[in-house]
């Protein structure tokens, strides 16, 4: 018996209407090409976040929430801790030791998913690190200051040693860069490189930048710096203050006031020493000696 052909009776065989996830019930289309059910990855979208002020005053973020944390840290990767640059006077034990500049966020991984975030992670550590702060090198004795820098700028945004890693080339400047990554091994495994870890790089960085003869010469400056002839009391803390950072922040805030004491001219001495109390800053310091000299 032969099947009479629909479409020369008039009758139309009704077809099975495909429903997309972005189309809505009165069959407008709002975009999207995947049926509705489809298991389709999409990007979440990342909106501002509030950053909440710690104890210590600084802007400190949370753990990002487009951030995968549940595979930080795969079977077979272990944070290692490599041999500390030898020092011989002990005060500056913890100013070589690479652990000092260590992350709170002690993961060592940097899976896809840490590559696909990278960019943002990225954009958001330099803004807490200061735009135009990257350095080239160049004094040697400011690699402490960069270190704390990029250490403090990772800790404020959740940044992993694993991350920081393959980061902290991206704060620096010709011709550093170039050393860095000659020494860094190269994500398709072609060359292992002569550091593995965040904790090796930073120590490589100590090695080619840090002597322990020049640090003991800031030292020895901070100690006897005095206020000069033509050198008013702001200039004076804040040449006391640059010394201190070139140290690599040995002294503390104490220390510091009472080094600014001991070297500014003594017709302000006397007041400086009764006006001296805990919780005064430098600047505040210097502010009254500034007004003491001029009466």
């Amino acid at each position: 018996m032969v099947r009479p052909d629909p479409r020369r009776s008039g009758h139309t065989q009704s077809r099975r209407r495909l429903s997309y996830a972005s189309q809505s019930s009165d069959g407008e289309y709002s975009g999207g090409d995947y049926p509705r059910g489809s298991s389709q990855w999409r990007t979440p979208r990342v909106t501002p976040r509030h950053r909440p002020m710690h104890a210590s005053g600084s802007a400190r973020r949370d753990p990002l929430p487009w951030r995968d944390h549940s595979e930080e840290r795969p079977t077979g990767l272990v944070r290692v801790v490599p041999d500390n640059v030898t020092v011989n006077n002990p005060h500056y034990q913890d100013l070589f030791d690479c652990e000092t500049y260590a992350l709170e966020n002690k993961s060592v991984s940097n899976t896809r998913e840490h590559a696909h975030t990278m960019g943002r992670l990225k954009k958001d550590v330099m803004h807490s690190f200061g735009h135009r702060s990257e350095w080239n090198g160049d004094p040697p004795h400011k690699v402490f200051q960069f270190l704390r820098q990029f250490c403090k700028a990772c800790d404020d945004n959740d940044v992993s040693e694993g991350e920081a890693f393959y980061m902290l080339q991206d704060f620096t400047l010709e011709p550093l860069r170039s050393e860095v990554m000659a020494v860094m091994p190269t994500r398709h495994g072609g060359n292992p490189g002569e550091v593995s870890s965040y904790l090796k790089l930073v120590n490589w960085v100590i090695r080619m930048h840090a002597d322990e003869s020049t640090v003991a010469g800031l030292v020895e400056q901070f100690h006897q710096a005095r206020q000069e002839e033509k050198e008013d009391e702001m200039s004076y803390a804040e040449r006391l203050r640059v010394l201190n950072t070139s140290c690599g922040f040995l002294h503390s805030t104490g220390a510091l006031k009472g080094r600014y004491v001991d070297g500014v001219h003594p017709v302000v001495r006397a007041t400086l020493r009764e006006r001296n109390i805990p919780g005064m800053t430098l600047a505040e310091l210097s502010r009254i000696a500034q007004t003491r000299s001029d009466e």
